[in-house]
């Protein structure tokens, strides 16, 4: 069997997770393709990016978006589909993009607020909406969107500057993932939250405090969210507790109206991490251990099956198949 476990009640049922692979709404994508080297190349050579872009899909794996900062001080989106190329452009600012190239948020240099901990700017919404985000030198606050941008996390600190009011009280589905992490002594984990896009000053839920979080994906009505895993040592003294070891991590997360539940997990501590998740199948990315000559594949939970895929490139997507023809038609 599979490290896959899902959580139905008060104990582990394997035939949740059929559930969670096989009845839930399924997106577009389906076939993997690697965007990387010439390939690359070819897709930002007539976009002029100064530097290399960042490259990203939509949810449905029809579109391809490369955002990068241009020398006039904006945003440039090549926005690539089955019907061609098309440009935007965007205020300065970080850009995140929804499923068609539309702005959804961008990082401001206004200084939403005074404080002695760091920079504070905003996460500015198109909807006028705005959230704060705190950069330390210690420990800057991170933010990753899904594709399609419908979801996100947040992880910052929790100093006042950083928060909007009730986010402190946001729910917590599960304060611990590990029942032994409870004794952290005076050790205060990081706050980490998703949000909905459409409402993004009202976390959803919280993130379990011995869990770092560092992707987030979709698939049918499941938020799923990767990261690691944390288990501390027993008898931690007070202050940071000592952590004994740390593995890969899936949790997949359930809308419950009005609240979201935690409803399974995927031990990856033989990989490194998800790089995506394909809507279609449940089948994920995964990148192996190591730096220098780390690889990566493809891994279904169902099975356990691991398919290795050789080094790993500079990025790769789960693409719908019409589109992935599309791709390599011109990539040949």
């Amino acid at each position: 069997m599979s490290h896959f476990l899902a959580k139905v009640g008060s104990c582990w049922n394997w035939a949740a997770v059929l559930l969670t692979l096989s009845n839930v709404a399924m997106g577009r994508c389906g076939s993997f393709v690697a965007v990387d080297g010439k390939r690359l190349e070819r897709l930002t050579s007539d976009a002029g990016f100064p530097g290399v872009p960042g490259v990203y899909r939509n949810g449905a794996g029809t579109e391809l978006f490369l955002t990068g900062r241009m020398p006039d001080n904006t945003t440039l989106v090549k926005i690539v589909s089955r019907d061609g190329m098309s440009f935007k452009r965007y205020p300065s600012g970080r850009a995140v993009v929804g499923e068609y190239g539309e702005l959804v948020a961008r990082v401001t240099n206004y200084q939403a607020a005074a404080s002695a901990a760091g920079v504070v700017k905003a996460l500015a919404f198109s909807s006028g909406e705005a959230i704060p985000i705190v950069f330390t030198n210690g420990f800057p606050a991170r933010f990753e969107f899904s594709s399609g941008a419908e979801y996100f996390l947040l992880d910052q600190t929790s100093i006042p500057a950083a928060m909007l009011p009730g986010w402190t009280s946001a729910a917590q589905p599960v304060l611990f993932l590990t029942p032994g992490a409870m004794n952290m002594g005076g050790y205060s984990p990081r706050w980490q939250a998703v949000f909905r896009t459409t409402s993004p000053t009202q976390p959803l839920f919280r993130l379990p405090s011995d869990f770092y979080a560092n992707g987030i994906f979709t698939r049918g009505g499941w938020v799923i969210v990767s990261g690691f895993k944390y288990t501390f040592r027993e008898g931690s003294k007070s202050g940071r507790p000592e952590v004994e070891k740390q593995r890969a991590w899936v949790l997949f997360f359930s809308e419950e109206v009005p609240t979201w539940k935690l409803t399974s997990q995927l031990d990856l501590s033989r990989f490194n991490g998800v790089l995506d998740v394909d809507p279609t199948s449940g089948m994920l990315l995964v990148q192996g251990k190591g730096d220098l000559f780390a690889k990566w594949g493809l891994f279904d939970p169902g099975t356990d099956n691991f398919k290795s895929l050789g080094h790993v490139g500079a990025h790769g997507f789960f693409l719908d198949a019409e589109f992935s023809k599309y791709l390599e038609s011109r990539w040949k």
